[in-house]
Parts: structure tokens; sequence; C-alpha cells
């Protein structure tokens, strides 16, 4: 850019070369020098006149540029007030067309920004207005003729999806109730009554005003029909239970009972009606059949009165159970009366409940105790035994804790109604404390039983002998063969007498005669018997190694003989009656010799078979049976001498 002197200089050349070339022209044309000077003038002139014109125009132009820098400045400012900005200065380096610039920028800049929350407010503001006429509610309120704040647009946007989601909650529970109020009127076949039920029930869902008032009204109405409906239902069900009671009273037959409950499962008015009706016969019926319908009533209140646990003496305070005179009276009087131990019952349902269970536990923790005490429950299988004592250790870990629950509740109840909670006439402490002490009795008294019993079995064996417990077939692997029967121990008999002494044959002789005789009072472990006990002679001892040379010779010729008696059972058919060997028995029980009296009966001596009878005095038989005893004496109790008792 050229600095203003050479400006100067440069206007200067041109215009002296343009007057030059001016001055020459008119020398050419021939114009006079005064005319020259005056067109000289007149360049100048018009030369002044140009330069002031394109003054003149730039001024206008800078003044224009100024009026627009106001204006703008002016916009801007009132732009950052309108939408909340600080206002904005712009820098003071700048030139005027730059200043311009920029002020025109921000001013675009600002007004599209104004142009966009305009939008968006009005955006804002039809959804707003929608969901408000939907729902009933107030529009959202922002002051008008100003530009709305992005604070404003951003609560504007907020509480407009808050309406949506009200919106679409109130429309969903709208429809759910929809459903579920035609659902209720279809049940109880009842049509809709009120105009806002109508709108509900027949109209579509989006004309239903989504309003709080009307979701308060559908809800008022769904609860009213939930509550028709069960109000309905308890009906039905008295009704049932009524028509129940009554039919079992009458005796009513199972077809006829079902005959009139087919299709009457539901809780219509229908059904009410014919329940009522079928009441009202019955009810006729009861009448013309006091005396069964009392009878049933009676039974029926014995089973109230089980559930309550009434003692006696409570049952016996209502005095019309034992009337003969069947009216009207006696039968108010039993319904009154079942009805007031069934509200008794209801009112008091669980502690009676508990009260039970406790019971169940106490039965359940017998009956373990009656089974542990069972010998023949060893004899199941599929882990019964396991089962069993889970069970029972199960019931023992739930009964005192079930006990102290029901302590509790009864101790709560006593002392809010200031009375004591009778149990079978009793409190509940006192009805338990009875209940164990009845168990402990019991068990004392069958404990003594039982001491009875085996003392008393004790004593039979003393006298008869006992009875092996081992199986027959796993006894006495080595016997050779099966004992003998009546007809070869005979035998046997007389053949021993042959080789015995002849003052032991009388004896046996007489001793065979006695066993025939009284074949029918046999002993314990007579030979009779044996065949059904499988009751085996003792086994012998076992020679001692120093005696196998003594004995050699004589093991010859007793080997039949010593055979066969080790093979005797333990007893004999030697049941004498009234023979004089009761009277050696008897003396032998007061001289304390314990002998039963297979041993007293029989012994075996080296010459033969010697008894009682052939003895002449107790003291002989006594001294022969203590000098001869052996192991194959008939009795499982082994005969002492007297000096060791």
């Amino acid at each position: 850019m050229s600095s203003p002197s050479q400006l100067r200089d440069e206007l200067a050349k041109c215009l002296e070369s343009s007057m030059q070339k001016f001055h020459n022209i008119w020398v050419d044309i021939g114009i006079c020098e005064s005319q020259q000077k005056q067109r000289s003038e007149t360049v100048v002139e018009h030369l002044r006149n140009l330069l002031e014109e394109m003054v003149q125009e730039e001024e206008m132009l800078r003044n224009q540029i100024r009026t627009r820098i106001e204006k703008y400045s002016k916009e801007v400012r009132e732009l950052c007030q309108d939408m909340s900005y600080p206002d904005y200065q712009y820098k003071k380096s700048y030139s005027m067309l730059q200043t311009e610039k920029d002020l025109k920028m921000r001013m675009e800049t600002l007004s599209n920004e104004k142009a966009e929350r305009f939008r968006k407010f009005n955006h804002f503001k039809d959804q707003d207005q929608h969901l408000c006429d939907i729902m009933c509610l107030t529009p959202y309120y922002i002051p008008s003729g100003s530009t709305p704040t992005l604070e404003q647009l951003q609560a504007l946007e907020n509480h407009v999806a808050s309406l949506k989601i009200e919106k679409d909650k109130r429309f969903h529970e709208f429809v759910n109730s929809k459903k579920e109020i035609i659902k209720l009127f279809s049940e109880m076949e009842k049509s809709p009554e009120t105009e806002f039920s109508r709108d509900v029930v027949c109209e579509s869902d989006s004309t239903f005003q989504l309003s709080t008032e009307n979701m308060k009204a559908l809800k008022v109405l769904k609860v009213e029909l939930e509550e028709e409906k069960e109000e309905m239902k308890k009906k039905v069900d008295q009704l049932w239970n009524k028509l129940h009671v009554l039919w079992d009273r009458l005796d009513i037959g199972e077809s006829e009972r079902a005959n009139f409950s087919k299709g009457k499962t539901s809780v219509k008015e229908p059904v009410v009606i014919a329940l009522k009706e079928e009441i009202s016969r019955c009810e006729k019926l009861k009448f013309q059949n006091i005396q069964r319908f009392v009878e049933g009533m009676r039974k029926e209140l014995t089973e109230w009165w089980d559930k309550c646990y009434y003692s006696q003496q409570q049952k016996r305070a209502f005095t019309a159970f034992k009337s003969e005179n069947f009216t009207e009276e006696l039968l108010q009087l039993h319904d009154e009366e079942v009805l007031r131990m069934k509200t008794y019952y209801e009112k008091h349902q669980e502690l009676f409940e508990d009260i039970s269970k406790w019971a169940d536990l106490f039965k359940k923790m017998l009956e373990h105790e009656r089974k542990a005490n069972d010998p023949n429950r060893f004899n199941n299988r599929g882990g019964k035994l396991l089962l069993e004592e889970k069970e029972r250790k199960k019931v023992l870990k739930e009964l005192p804790k079930v006990e102290e629950d029901v302590k509790t509740l009864i101790a709560d109840w006593e002392k809010q109604h200031e009375k004591p909670f009778l149990v079978d006439g009793r409190r509940f402490v006192d009805y338990i404390e009875k209940q164990w002490a009845t168990h402990q009795s019991s068990k004392i008294i069958e404990k003594e039983e039982r001491n009875k019993a085996r003392a008393k079995l004790m004593e039979e064996e003393m006298i008869y002998g006992s009875k092996p417990t081992t199986p027959a077939k796993r006894r006495f692997i080595g016997t050779p063969s099966k004992t003998p029967n009546n007809k070869q121990r005979r035998i046997d008999y007389n053949s021993t007498g042959s080789t015995g002494s002849s003052s032991c044959s009388s004896g046996t002789s007489s001793l065979r005669v006695t066993l025939k005789m009284n074949d029918t009072n046999k002993t314990p472990a007579s030979c009779g018997r044996l065949q059904q006990n499988s009751v085996f002679a003792s086994p012998r001892p076992r020679v001692p190694a120093s005696a196998s040379k003594i004995l050699a010779s004589s093991r010859s010729v007793n080997r039949r003989r010593s055979g066969r008696i080790a093979r005797k059972v333990l007893g004999e058919k030697v049941n004498f009656g009234n023979s004089h060997m009761t009277n050696h028995y008897t003396t032998s029980t007061n001289q304390n010799d314990t002998f039963s009296q297979t041993t007293l009966g029989s012994c075996v001596q080296s010459g033969g078979v010697c008894n009682a009878s052939t003895m002449e005095s107790y003291r002989e038989f006594e001294k022969a049976v203590h000098q001869n005893s052996k192991a194959n004496c008939r009795s499982s109790i082994i005969p002492k001498s007297p000096g060791k008792l």
C-alpha cells in the first residue's frame, strides 16, 4: 500500500500529465490562453467535485457500516438477554468491517438457537397438551412472550417423558383392570349397572380418559366386584357347608348329592338360588325327622368337643345332650350348641391346631418307643430301621419346641383374657404333666409285667427245663439220627432192663405203665413234643486222655446202649400222676435239692436204668444219683450236690 506522500506525488504527476495533454490539445485546436485558463479551471473543478463525491460515498459507506454495527450490537444484546446469555463483547481492535462481520455471525447464531428452542418448545408443548388431555392434567407452565431457557426446555422434556410413563402405566393398569372386571362380571353373570362401569366394559380402550379420578374409580369398581365375589363365594361356601351338614344329618345318598352338585361349582347367582331352595327343602325334612337330625347333631357336637379338648364335666354341662324328648326346642338347643362350639374352635383355631400337633407328636413318640421294644423289628429289610431312627430323632427334636410354642401362645392368651385356657378340663401345663405321668406309669407297668413274665419263665425252666433257641438244622451236626419215637424208647427200656439188675426191672415196668397212662400230661421237654420243638439231649463230656485205656474194654460192651442214651432227649414222659414219685420230689424240694422231674424220675447207672420207685428211701436215691451223675442227665439243669447249693 502506498503512503500518502507517494499518493500525492502520483496524483500530482497524473494531474500534471493530464494538464499537459489538455494544453497540447488546446494549442492544437487553437484555443486562446484565456479559454485555456478557463478550461483548466473547469478541469480542476471537475476533479474537485469528483473527489468530493468520492469522499461523500466513502463517508456514506462508513456511516452504513456503523449503522449496521449498532443494529447488530443491539440485536445481539437483545438475544442474549432473551436467551439468558451474558452480553456479547466484541474486540475493540477489530475494524468496522470485522466488527460488523463478527456481530452479524453472532446474531445469526443466536437467532438460529432461538428458533430451535421455540421449535422444541412447541413440540414438547404439543405432546404435553395431548397427554394432559388424555389424563385430564394441567399443562406444564412456561411464561409466554419470552424465549424458553435451556433449563425450562429440559424440565419440559422431563415432564413430557414422565407423562408418557404415567400414561403407559395407567393404560396398562386400565387394560388389566378391564379384563379382570369383565371376568368378574362374567363369573357372577352380572351386567354393568353404573354409567362408569358401562364405559369401562363397553367403550374402546383409546377413548377412556386415564384421569386420576377415573383410575381411582376403576380401582374402586374392581375392589367392589372382588369383594362382592368374595362375599358371594363365602355365602356359597356357607350355603354348601350348611347343605352338607343337613345332608349328613338326613343321611342323603351320594347319588342324590351328586345329581344336585352337578354344574354348581361356580359362585353365580343361580347357584345361590338353587342352594337356598335345596336348604329350604332339607329344612322341611329336618323337622319331619327331628330325632335322626338331633342324633346327627349330637355326633357332630361330639366331634367339635373332641376338637376343642372338652372334658367330661364340660360335656355334661350341656344337659340337653341326654334328653330323649325330641322336639323343635331340643333341636334348636343342639343347633345353638354346635354353632357355639364351631365359633369357639374357629376363634382359637391356631391354639387347637398347635395342641393337636403336640398330641400327634406325642403319639408318634409313644409309637416309636413301642416299636423300639418290639424284637421283631430287627427282621425288617429295606432300611426301615434307619427311617424309624430318623423319624424318632425328628419327633424328639420337634416335640419340646412345639410344647414351648403352645405354652407361650396359651400364656399370652391367658394374660390377655385373664382366665385359664382349659384343655381336657385343666390347664395345658397340667394336661401335659398328666400325659407324661400316664406314659411313665404305663412304662412301669409294662416293666413289671415283663419282669413277672421273665420270672414265670425262669420258674418253668427250673421245673421243666429250657428250650434251646438254636434252629434244629444248625444244632448237633454230627447227630446220627433223630430222636426215637415212643415205641422205640419202650423197646430200649425193655432191653436195658433185661441187662440191668432185677430190682430195676419192676420199677421200669411201672414207669412204662405210668407213662402210657399219663401220656396227655407231658412235660415241656417230653418226647411227645420233642419232634416239634427239636430239643436234643445235652452233649456228653469228653473222656480224659488218661482214662482212654481203662474205658477201652467197657466201650465195646456198652456201645449201643451209650450211643442210644447220648441221643436221649432232655425230658421224658415221667408225669407219674399220684404215684409215690411225687412224694420223693416234694421231699427233695424241702431239702433244697435242685432236680427236675425228669432227673428224679430216671437216671443212668452202670447196670441199667433205676428210678425212684425202686429205692427204699429218698436218701438212698439221692446217694445213688450223686455218685452216678453223668452228662446225659435228661434235663437242661445240671444236678448239683448238696454241698454246692
